[in-house]
């Protein structure tokens, strides 16, 4: 099975290539681990990977305290990894915890949030990871643009009361691109701080530049509903469901799968052998685009809400 290594993959490995310390190749290394492909033709390559991350480990264990970095990494929780950025008193913290009720301080002065800090969103029947970063400055720690890089989604929050709105909105892609990390990789912006006048003024002068832009007010709840389906809809995933036959489905513990997954990927999400001894499955879809119980084969593209039956 070929690799199909992505470009953020492969922006990884470079920078690894390229790295001079123990702490650059770390995180290189997890980074590298955190996007490439998981499946069966890249077991080797994050073999590898582990590997060489855990010796590398090792080696900066060795050193005096005096001499290590500080490093932030978040393991994947849930049905994806969204990271919010954005500068001071944007209110990402108070975002943050209006979406997940992580334990995070909120306070009307900016720098509240001095390390990142993560908490779980319900939607639905998932839970997203959501992860509060510093505040955005002109020169990060190296760990801020690794947090960035690994997510699955880039939230891009903005205070729209700013009177320096634009300024920010330009130089927040800026600062990103110094950390090669594209604009195109920004899934939503945010702006917040709607509920008061300058930001309703703020929200119309930027909605001219961002049409997709997504207003709220995080303290007081405005918009969150709206920004919950979006942030799901931004991880490009999909739910399946399985269910045995001549029973009912089982809707309490989804398959999660990226978008245009076939029947074959979410055998191999069930267990490898499963999907080796795979024969047939049946699908049951609710956008009718097959009759109910229709047989399919192990290349069949599923869609959010459809309902497997496997065959082996």
């Amino acid at each position: 099975m070929p690799a199909n290594l992505t470009p953020e993959y492969l922006a990884a490995e470079e920078r690894f290539r390229q790295a001079k310390t123990l702490e650059e190749k770390i995180f290189a290394l997890k980074e590298m681990l955190a996007t490439v492909p998981k499946h069966k033709g890249t077991e080797k390559l994050q073999k590898e990977i582990k590997t060489k991350l855990s010796k590398y480990q090792k080696e900066l264990q060795k050193r005096p305290a005096t001499r290590r970095t500080i490093f932030y990494h978040f393991e994947k929780k849930g049905a994806g990894q969204v990271a919010v950025f954005g500068f001071a008193n944007a209110g990402k913290s108070a975002l943050v915890k209006t979406l997940t009720r992580a334990n995070t301080e909120v306070a009307p002065y900016p720098f509240t949030t001095k390390i990142p800090v993560d908490g779980m969103m319900p939607y639905e029947n998932v839970q997203i990871q959501i992860i509060d970063t510093p505040p955005l400055t002109t020169k990060p720690e190296p760990w801020y643009f690794h947090i960035l890089r690994s997510a699955d989604s880039l939230i891009y929050l903005l205070d729209l009361a700013s009177d320096d709105l634009l300024s920010d909105y330009e130089k927040g892609f800026e600062i990103l691109e110094k950390g090669r990390i594209s604009r195109e990789r920004v899934s939503l912006i945010v702006g917040n701080k709607i509920d008061t006048e300058e930001g309703k003024v703020g929200g119309e002068f930027l909605r001219e530049i961002c049409p997709n832009l997504v207003a709220i007010a995080a303290e007081k709840g405005l918009g969150i509903e709206e920004l919950k389906e979006k942030i799901f809809f931004s991880l490009e995933i999909i739910r399946v469901y399985t269910k045995p036959p001549q029973e009912k489905p089982d809707f309490s513990e989804p398959i999660i799968l990226k978008k245009n997954a076939s029947v074959l990927d979410a055998a191999q999400k069930l267990h490898k052998d499963f999907a080796r001894n795979l024969k047939y499955a049946r699908i049951w879809s609710k956008d009718n685009r097959v009759f109910s119980g229709q047989r399919v084969e192990s290349s069949f593209i599923l869609k959010d809400g459809d309902i497997i039956e496997f065959h082996v």
